[in-house]
């Protein structure tokens, strides 16, 4: 029997304003995400053109159909369904926080150290004499 990739993440948010909210998505090939990562860039950047909102449409049909569940809720405490028209409904700074980090998470790219590495001590190397030994009486 062979391996089988796990191809679906539960993004899991732990402060800001998006802490509690867990996310299960599906992963998507290269291609896939190569064709959605200048969309990303462009509504990230705030640089959209009416000709955009065409393109914007189709990456919110494509997160939807790698988005497995969340635990979004309304304001009235009812589930919000994984589905374009549910994205739809959400503000713009959420749903590309969303995808920003689902694209950041099966592109491998690493997450910022929680808390900065120490400096450490000097390294032992800098304290090693480095001057010219003598000529070895032997030769």
């Amino acid at each position: 029997m062979g391996y089988k990739r796990k191809k679906t993440f539960k993004l899991t948010f732990a402060d800001g304003d998006l802490e509690g909210l867990e996310v299960r998505v599906r992963s998507i090939s290269i291609e896939r995400f190569l064709e959605l990562a200048p969309l990303l860039d462009m509504t990230m950047s705030g640089g959209m053109t009416p000709e955009d909102i065409e393109s914007i449409r189709e990456m919110l049909d494509m997160f939807a159909s790698v988005l497995v569940d969340w635990n979004l809720e309304d304001e009235d405490d009812m589930p919000v369904p994984c589905t374009a028209e549910a994205l739809m409904d959400q503000d713009l700074r959420f749903v590309t926080g969303l995808m920003s980090t689902w694209a950041e998470h099966i592109a491998g790219v690493s997450a910022p150290l929680e808390r900065p590495s120490p400096d450490g001590e000097p390294s032992l190397e800098e304290s090693l004499p480095m001057e010219v030994l003598s000529p070895s009486p032997v030769s």
